[in-house]
């Protein structure tokens, strides 16, 4: 199986999964892995998803890892796990690391597979000292990305004995904040809705492996406020099309294709991947080893985010900067909705420009409350705030 998988003998790298020191160690562990991952889909996810089907269910949950995006295909509803603290405010882990994808993985999964929703099962195992900002900012990170099903771990109907510290925290009738936990529900309601209902507009995509997906790249997008999902590399040769003015799959169309310089693309893929390269569409983070044709090659977050502003329009801008604020626009009916998201640790205010042209107003989804814009909106998010700027074409 690992050879008709990689397309090649591995028999004699096979000492590369033992000892370090063999040339092209890390390449080749991970092209075993791919392999590995992918013979888990054959014996364990498709007879799920087959099951699932024949007994008229959708197959729910998540893999193991954060960033393994191609088992998400036998989900019915493709989602992922926010456990044991691996994602954290006023951290690095909000922007790097496997885990740090995990939302961007279900979301995009979700879009380019077909499926109406995403899931993410959210708070386990994050400790009796989780806060209510915490879980504010937890839910946030999650909406922000495009997740649109929420699973909190856990609500106990009792906390006596052992299930007490069984993956903490409780937040059900005995967290501290159960009175307000309506209002933190009705939130997620308005956000859930907002993200199943709204078509993503979106013009960026970030090529993954089937078991990796990359960050860095997806990072500098994030600070940047330039959006993305990720494109697993088996959909360039299974579904998606591949021409002059880039990739399109699913009602998406991505004028631009990142791909980092260590992400493995298979052979089956190298024939989009050069029709895409001659048309200036693709743009790649540091040299590879083996260059694709025509592929812009960037070294820095400005070179990256300038190939990108070539390619694709500027969706949102703000100004001044900030590196702490997430967007997402999605669209429903003919409305544009803005979701703009202060991850940082501090309050940010600035004046926003968007490409959608019409009446504008600000959204308030904690308050379910709407204030029409008069001029430039200007936006003024403290730590732990999501606001929504909704714009209304013809009304303007």
């Amino acid at each position: 199986h690992i050879n008709a998988y990689l397309g090649y003998d591995f028999t004699p790298h096979l000492p590369a999964l033992w000892y370090v020191d063999e040339a092209d160690a890390a390449r080749h562990r991970a092209a075993y892995k791919e392999a590995i991952n992918h013979r888990l889909e054959e014996t364990f996810y498709a007879p799920l998803a087959d099951w699932c089907a024949a007994h008229g269910t959708a197959l729910l949950g998540h893999p193991a890892k954060g960033d393994e995006i191609g088992n998400q295909r036998y989900f019915g509803i493709p989602g992922q796990d926010l456990v044991w603290r691996w994602v954290l405010p006023d951290d690095p882990t909000a922007l790097e690391g496997p885990e740090s994808t995990q939302a961007k993985c279900s979301s995009s999964a979700m879009l380019h597979l077909g499926r109406t929703r995403n899931s993410n099962e959210c708070f386990g195992a994050y400790g009796h000292g989780f806060t209510w900002q915490e879980m504010k900012w937890l839910v946030d990170w999650c909406f922000v990305r495009g997740v649109n099903l929420l699973y909190p771990h856990a609500f106990y109907y009792s906390v006596r004995g052992p299930r007490r510290d069984e993956r903490p925290p409780d937040v059900g009738p005995n967290s501290a904040w159960w009175d307000d936990y309506k209002t933190f529900a009705d939130y997620c309601r308005r956000m859930c809705w907002l993200n199943t209902d709204g078509r993503h507009s979106c013009g960026v995509a970030i090529l993954g492996e089937s078991n990796r997906l990359p960050w860095a790249t997806a990072k500098i997008c994030f600070q940047h406020q330039r959006d993305f999902n990720y494109l697993e590399a088996r959909h360039l040769w299974q579904d998606a099309q591949a021409a002059e003015d880039g990739i399109r799959i699913a009602g998406m169309h991505y004028r631009a294709l990142i791909i980092e310089g260590d992400t493995r693309i298979p052979a089956q893929a190298r024939s989009a991947l050069e029709t895409l390269g001659h048309a200036g569409c693709v743009i790649s983070w540091g040299e590879r080893e083996n260059p694709l044709p025509g592929a812009v090659v960037v070294t820095s977050p400005q070179e990256l985010v300038a190939s990108i502003d070539r390619l694709c329009p500027v969706d949102l801008s703000i100004a001044p900067h900030s590196e702490d604020i997430r967007y997402r626009h999605a669209v429903v009916d003919s409305e544009h909705l803005y979701i703009l998201c202060n991850e940082g640790m501090a309050a940010v205010s600035a004046d926003v420009h968007v490409a959608a042209q019409g009446a504008a107003s600000w959204v308030d989804p904690w308050r379910g409350e709407e204030t029409p814009v008069d001029g430039t909106p200007r936006l003024t998010l403290a730590p732990y705030t999501t606001m929504i700027l909704k714009v209304s074409p013809g009304d303007g």
